[in-house]
């Protein structure tokens, strides 16, 4: 069995008013959900192949939800925010990371005897910007490494084991011009191949959140209508495979440009299989974690 993650940073089950899930056009996922049916907060679709439900992503701690915390507990089992007493936005402080080091999704499973891996790939300047602190890792950097995984660089990249944060290499080529275009659905195929060789894989994608913060409708659609396509590519690849794969984010964003802040909607657990599985009983973040793992280690 092989169980994919695809994480669509500040992506949330909101209603229809300045919705850009709404309002683009996402063939592949309605094919899925028999229906344009990624919006509304009690959205719930139970079929043969395919679960959604709504995700509680206030952590029980009063305000907005924000990345760190909420990706610390997705990606844990331990609710951040209340750990820390807060909502954290960005990159994990001291007391998040002790937490990822401890209990991180990649770690819990190598410890098992499981093959993980984390699709993104990152600049060959990257460790060095770490290093000078011009950057810092975020929750699924730090969730990698806490596993004892290496990062994935342009190599793996061209040769098609692995994905760039933007699928389509379109920001990467700023820097790296000799990198070249690809379509989102070719990166989705390229995810689906790398994933079969893996017990567990995770991708992160978060133009949606960055997009959703600058309000900006014809990208946000576009962004959507792009995630589309990538789901297309990937299942262009699993559809016959034994294969697990799961759509959730942290927090809501981009399903509200009407605000330039996180919103506190639900977020999905969108997930799809060919495999005779009981769907797991999710209602919150903390529950992600503890099912795959489940899923992934009990007969």
């Amino acid at each position: 069995m092989h169980f994919v993650m695809i994480f669509l940073d500040g992506f949330g089950l909101g209603e229809k008013e300045n919705n850009p899930i709404v309002a683009a056009r996402t063939p592949y996922l309605d094919e899925l959900l028999e229906g344009h049916l990624l919006w509304g907060k009690d959205r719930r679709i139970v079929r043969e192949k395919v679960y959604l439900t709504p995700l509680d992503a206030s952590l029980d701690v009063p305000g907005i939800p924000q990345s760190a915390t909420g990706q610390t507990t997705l990606w844990t089992g331990v609710n951040g925010a209340k750990a820390i007493g807060q909502h954290l936005n960005a990159y994990p402080d001291e007391n998040l990371i002790k937490i990822i080091n401890e209990q991180s999704i990649f770690k819990q499973l190598v410890d098992r005897g499981r093959k993980v891996t984390f699709a993104n790939t990152f600049t060959d300047s990257y460790e060095e910007l770490v290093a000078t602190r011009k950057r810092k890792h975020t929750a699924s950097t730090l969730s990698t490494l806490a596993g004892g995984l290496t990062l994935r660089k342009l190599p793996e990249l061209l040769a098609g084991q692995g994905v760039y944060q933007d699928m389509t290499h379109a920001i990467l080529r700023e820097m790296h011009p000799e990198v070249p275009l690809i379509s989102p659905f070719k990166a989705g195929e390229n995810l689906g191949k790398l994933s079969l060789n893996y017990d567990f894989t995770l991708y992160e994608f978060f133009q949606t959140d960055f997009w959703g913060h600058r309000q900006n409708w014809e990208k946000a659609i576009s962004v959507i209508e792009q995630i589309d396509e990538f789901i297309g590519g990937f299942m262009s690849v699993v559809t016959d495979q034994d294969v697990i794969w799961l759509i959730t984010s942290d927090h809501g964003n981009i399903e509200n440009l009407g605000v330039r802040t996180h919103t506190e909607n639900p977020v999905p657990a969108l997930l799809w299989s060919n495999l005779p599985i009981e769907w797991p009983k999710w209602e919150r973040l903390e529950d992600v974690t503890p099912a795959i793992i489940k899923l992934l280690t009990e007969k």
